[in-house]
């Protein structure tokens, strides 16, 4: 299949890691190594498009950045994409071929390496701010989270949450406290949709960057969910990562002020904005529930693996509940 974008040259094809949403090979012709992606989730070629078209505007911007992002390769005939017919039994998926940077997935050792993480975060928002391109986003704001499963509807989320069947008799108190909070955020979306909107890659995370043997960034991976958002959202998907309620309260306000300091470097947000932020780093919680009740419901993941999601959920929850005050005065635009 690498044949489609080398056509009458040698190949090698070989397997990498796949994150949980796609299949990754690693491609190598004449000494040059690339990535290709097998699309496992849907088959929406639309989506692909939109997310190559953003991809391929960012390629012409990469002075601006101090680490690299995957650029789709154009077939001979033009056009990124390729309908399988049959690949390991993955028939009739969707693949694509990326360059490749060299790296692995970053842990943060201290805290001059998550400043230096808000500031890739930084710079890619302002880029991504000044980008457009004529298709338009297929995927919702996060705020539309009525939209993130058709299996997960307000109703759906309601029932499983406050009557969960007896196999999640033991998560009653913790599902009961997040539907709470999905209750209140419903209130908040209208003023959400008056906030300052750009695009937003949506899921930077560790799983997604690449450090050299130094800890510094060589890439930021994974453009498949971006889309028009609340701009302030980047910002809160990668707190809400940064928060982890078993840390100490020095070590994390310390984490999330470095994360920031680096942020802001290159984004200035509005007083507003940085209010909002609580609320946001929620619903990015929120939204991975979400995400992971529809696996279960689809029967892609075991029941633990959604206990493990209802624990983490509620105690990110309630942790931002009792922390949000403070959290925005040590974020707050000097």
């Amino acid at each position: 299949m690498p044949a489609n974008w080398f056509p009458g040259q040698k190949w090698t094809l070989r397997v990498g890691e796949g994150g949980m949403n796609n299949t990754t090979r690693f491609v190598d012709v004449n000494g040059t190594s690339y990535v290709l992606r097998l699309y496992e989730t849907h088959r929406d070629m639309d989506k692909i498009k939109y997310e190559h078209a953003i991809l391929l505007a960012l390629a012409k911007h990469k002075a601006q950045l101090s680490y690299r992002i995957p650029v789709p390769i154009v077939l001979p005939e033009g056009g990124t994409i390729v309908q399988l017919e049959e690949l390991e039994g993955k028939g009739g998926k969707l693949a694509a071929l990326f360059t490749f940077t060299d790296g692995c997935n970053p842990t943060w050792a201290n805290t001059e390496q998550i400043k230096n993480f808000g500031q890739a975060v930084g710079q890619l928002s302002r880029v991504l701010a000044a980008i457009s391109v004529d298709l338009a986003p297929v995927y919702p704001p996060y705020y539309e989270i009525e939209n993130i499963h058709p299996r997960c509807t307000p109703e759906a989320i309601r029932a499983f949450c406050l009557q969960p069947s007896e196999l999640f008799w033991a998560q009653k108190r913790q599902l009961s406290y997040i539907y709470e909070r999905f209750a209140a955020f419903y209130q908040a979306i209208p003023d959400l949709r008056q906030k300052p909107h750009q695009l937003v890659h949506g899921d930077i995370n560790g799983s997604n960057l690449l450090v050299d043997s130094e800890g510094k960034i060589t890439a930021v991976l994974d453009f498949e969910f971006i889309t028009m958002d609340v701009r302030v959202m980047e910002l809160a998907v990668c707190l809400s990562d940064l928060i982890d309620p078993s840390m100490s309260g020095v070590e994390l306000r310390s984490n999330c002020a470095a994360f920031y300091e680096g942020y802001s470097s290159f984004v200035q947000l509005e007083e507003d904005e940085i209010q909002l932020l609580p609320l946001l780093i929620e619903l990015r919680r929120l939204d991975v529930f979400i995400h992971f009740l529809g696996r279960y419901i689809d029967g892609v993941d075991a029941q633990g693996v959604l206990i493990d999601i209802i624990d983490n959920t509620f105690a990110k929850t309630k942790w931002l509940q009792e922390n949000a005050a403070e959290l925005v005065r040590f974020l707050q635009v000097k």
